[in-house]
């Protein structure tokens, strides 16, 4: 297990959510930094990010932040990690409210565009993109912004850039998992992957801004001013992370971050 005390690796990942429990996401960054060679930290307590000031000095020395959680807290409480809990408080005399606001702040958008332009690495993970849903910042560095998913169901990744470093040698492979239709904002050259749903089962995103959609922008990969940044909204479950070809591409994507290909 290749964790270390805080403050003395070049990895630091927040992680974790209501709806991504922490020890699935720690088991997938356990095996791809151990198979790298490579330490690295991981913290669930987005508190600690809670402005400029904090989120900076956490992110002081580091080569790459690796963002894996949304935009979502739940002050009132909530029954539990799901989203259908209906049953459940219906049972309750007095259920948590749930309802949800965010714990996001410009500041920590800033202090995350500043230690990218100043040539540090951001791995913008699974439902990331949720964060550029609350901060106009965060949403220029990642190019992006969470726009809904339908449930979980068997759907091809596509290999759209089999020429960057990240996916040299990278087949076409299938998965389980959400299809996350983001709104993608970056140009056509930086996509990597596609989400294609080939059973034909479309999905109309949050905002409405595309309608009986089947093929998604799933993953991508730019700069931002001296820095790095990749996106990929792949990682519900632990089976759509370890596939072969997808395990590779974190792996490659770690490694193209911390400019080591």
């Amino acid at each position: 297990m290749a964790v270390v005390a805080y403050g003395t690796s070049a990895v630091l990942a927040l992680i974790g959510d209501r709806y991504h429990n922490v020890d699935y996401i720690r088991l997938n960054f356990n095996r791809v930094f151990s198979e790298l060679g490579m330490p690295y930290e991981y913290t669930t307590n987005y508190e600690w990010f809670v402005d400029e000031e904090a989120t900076a000095k956490l992110l002081e020395g580091r080569k790459l932040f690796i963002f894996g959680r949304d935009g979502l807290v739940f002050p009132d409480g909530y029954v539990g990690p799901g989203s259908s809990d209906g049953v459940v408080t219906a049972l309750m005399d007095a259920p948590p409210h749930g309802a949800s606001g965010t714990w996001v702040t410009e500041g920590l958008a800033v202090a995350v565009d500043r230690f990218v332009r100043a040539g540090g690495s951001l791995f913008s993970w699974h439902n990331n993109l949720g964060v550029s849903n609350y901060s106009s910042t965060y949403r220029k560095i990642t190019g992006g912004a969470y726009d809904g998913h339908p449930p979980e169901r068997p759907w091809k990744v596509e290999v759209v850039n089999g020429e960057h470093p990240i996916t040299q040698g990278m087949g076409d492979f299938m998965v389980t998992d959400e299809q996350h239709f983001p709104i993608y904002e970056r140009t056509p050259g930086d996509l990597l992957l596609r989400g294609a749903n080939i059973d034909g089962l479309s999905f109309d995103t949050d905002s409405g801004a595309a309608k009986r959609a089947t093929v998604s922008a799933t993953a991508w990969a730019h700069t931002h001013g001296e820095g790095r940044v990749v996106v990929s909204a792949i990682g519900h479950n632990l089976d759509a992370l370890w596939k072969p070809a997808y395990l590779q591409f974190q792996k490659n994507a770690v490694r193209w971050l911390l400019r080591e290909i």
